[in-house]
């Protein structure tokens, strides 16, 4: 290239479009224009793809530069009315890029072109019914992990906020699902129905496709729970015998079998191993350390110091050599060795290309690290990016702080009173200057406007919504946010709505959400010293109490149960704050936790077992196992 070439590859496209042409604003919330630089031809110069409108019609132009001069390579007519995405990616070969564009045809709708090079000039492989309303694109792992070619997510609206899924993968001329990599990429699927199920509960069609994305994800026990619930409406969605087929198929996936954590005391001190739901040894005490089995198979456990990964045979997976690990969170796990952090898959190969200070779990295929490369080329150091599911940093360490995504955002500080809502590709979709802006829930983020100032909230686009009046305030959750009131360090805890009206006064030394739509309210047992103890009552989602300040302990609800204890005994209540029918009460105070084939893990007074429905012991720890 030489000197008087456009630097930007926007400025470099104007000199090459016809008169009277526009380039085109892509259809997105960044509103970036149609145009992207990447390789098409496999000799590692990039092309200049674009589209631009002229007399109403839209036009694909490809630059190539030969010869010392941008060229066009390519210029083809488009459908629709606008773009909705353009990306390149190796599609139809390992190694090679295709060209990927989003022609917007309707209001939510969009007709995929996949263009491949080839020595006939640019061709269009995808079929003319390819059209989707949103769209995914990555090299998802398979049981071999990836394979250098990117699988094409399709998501087709069906109805509401509904959508029917494709994976696709380009195979012996054509697309076919690529059912291998549906464990790697349907959590995500199932994650956006589960929010769509707690938000509209009673919309029949948000179960059916989180059931079906829950079975394609391999998860039988939660599809199972799913299907049902949709089987229960009246006019089930989309028939009741499309979703009994739903429900055989779900029966048929191979289950994972449970196996349960015990302890014994050895000459060596407390060890760890598994029994079956019958109390049967599978797995002898010889761990120090052993965790649940994860979905996946996996259990971490602890062997002479060193944390490892064993399957439900007992045999390692991943040898003891960590100094921990973390679960796992969409295939990949966190593990550290000698204050170096790296992300695992499930077989144990390590995908980071280096080693990090922090790493936080996988969310929507993106892992927080903070900038200190042991061996990498990050430049920001003591700063947070993010890696890919692949290990590599998609997103450059530049923020003072980062977290977790969620609904393809992310919350980031970029410097005092500077702060971001980011995509899953690193540009900003938000940016506030506040004191503080805080990570969003239901739309709402938490300000704070100076230092020292109270705390209020503001929208997606940093107007506020709601007033500072409160010490401290949390992320919204379904139409309400725990807030404080209290001055000088005291606590006066309450819950508002979105209107900033509160829903539960602020008068309480504690709240928590127990999630399912239930609050736990708290007084001190010592007016004034809540350090000495709490009492606590269950309410509903409008502040009601449901119960007297009559326990000690509450922990979350789960399928519509809570364990409490008050003082005496643990029990499990239901919705309604009452003791639920047909659970057993064990003497002294803990936490009852239900397990598969209708067990309960009873932890109280620091002892641990199993019991049946009915009260029966199957085992605990004072019992050799059988």
């Amino acid at each position: 290239m030489n000197e008087n070439e456009p630097q930007s590859p926007v400025q470099l496209v104007s000199t090459h479009l016809p008169e009277g042409a526009e380039l085109v604003t892509m259809n997105t919330p960044a509103g970036q224009p149609a145009v992207i630089a990447e390789d098409l031809t496999g000799d590692r110069v990039p092309e200049i793809s674009a589209v631009y409108r002229l007399n109403d019609a839209l036009y694909l132009l490809v630059l190539q530069f030969s010869e010392g001069a941008w060229r066009t390579m390519a210029r083809i007519q488009g459908p629709g009315y606008g773009v909705t995405f353009l990306t390149a990616a190796p599609v139809t070969k390992p190694g090679r890029n295709n060209l990927l564009v989003g022609w917007q045809i309707g209001s939510i709708w969009s007709k995929l072109s996949v263009y491949e090079w080839t020595e006939y000039g640019l061709t269009d492989v995808a079929p003319a019914e390819m059209s989707y309303s949103y769209i995914d694109v990555a090299d998802w792992p398979g049981p071999g992990g990836p394979d250098g070619r990117s699988e094409l997510a399709l998501w087709i609206h069906d109805t509401g906020e509904a959508y029917r899924t494709e994976v696709l993968r380009w195979r012996d001329g054509s697309f076919h699902p690529a059912e291998d990599v549906y464990p790697a990429y349907y959590p995500e699927v199932a994650r956006y129905y589960e929010r769509m199920t707690e938000s509209y509960p009673d919309y029949p069609f948000y179960w059916y496709y989180l059931a079906e994305a829950q079975y394609r994800a391999g998860i039988p026990q939660a599809a199972l729970h799913s299907v049902r619930r949709a089987l229960g409406f009246a006019q089930p969605y989309p028939s009741r015998e499309t979703l009994l087929t739903l429900e055989r198929k779900i029966l048929q996936l191979p289950r994972v079998a449970e196996l349960l954590r015990f302890s014994a005391r050895t000459a060596e001190g407390l060890r760890w191993g598994y029994i079956n739901t019958s109390g049967t040894m599978v797995l002898p005490a010889r761990y120090e350390e052993a965790a649940e089995f994860q979905k996946n198979g996996l259990a971490i456990v602890r062997e002479r110091g060193k944390y490892g990964l064993i399957d439900q045979a007992g045999m390692w997976v991943v040898a003891p050599v960590y100094d921990s690990i973390s679960p796992f969170s969409e295939h990949r796990a966190v593990v550290t060795d000698g204050g170096v952090c790296k992300l695992i898959d499930e077989q144990g190969k390590v995908v980071t290309k280096c080693g990090y200070s922090y790493i936080a779990d996988m969310r929507e295929g993106r892992s927080v690290f903070r900038g200190e490369g042991y061996q990498g080329e990050t430049v920001h150091i003591g700063r947070y990016g993010y890696l890919d599911s692949q290990g590599y940093e998609i997103i450059p360490a530049r923020y003072e702080e980062a977290g977790d995504f969620g609904s393809g955002r992310a919350w980031v500080k970029m410097k005092d009173g500077a702060y971001a809502l980011i995509g899953l590709d690193g540009r900003s979709l938000y940016e506030y200057e506040f004191e503080y802006a805080g990570p969003p829930g239901g739309g709402l983020l938490v300000c704070q406007q100076q230092a020292g100032g109270k705390y209020g909230y503001i929208d997606l686009r940093g107007q506020v919504r709601i007033q500072p009046a409160f010490t401290s305030a949390s992320p919204f959750r379904r139409q309400r946010a725990i807030v404080n009131m209290g001055e000088g360090g005291t606590k006066r805890y309450g819950v508002i709505d979105e209107s900033g009206q509160f829903v539960v006064p602020p008068e309480y030394d504690e709240i928590r959400d127990l999630g399912e739509e239930r609050l736990a309210l708290a007084h001190a047992v010592n007016p004034g010293q809540p350090s000495i103890g709490l009492n606590y009552a269950i309410a509903d989602w409008e502040g009601r109490l449901l119960t007297d300040f009559a326990y000690t302990r509450v922990s979350a609800y789960q399928d519509g149960l809570a364990s409490v204890a008050d003082g005496q005994d643990t029990f499990l209540i239901d919705s309604s704050g009452a003791a639920a029918s047909g659970y057993p009460k064990v003497e002294g105070s803990g936490s009852l936790t239900l397990k598969g084939n209708g067990l309960i893990e009873v932890q109280v007074d620091r002892r641990m077992s199993y019991v049946t429905r009915d009260g029966r012991t199957i085992w605990r720890d004072q019992d050799p196992p059988k």
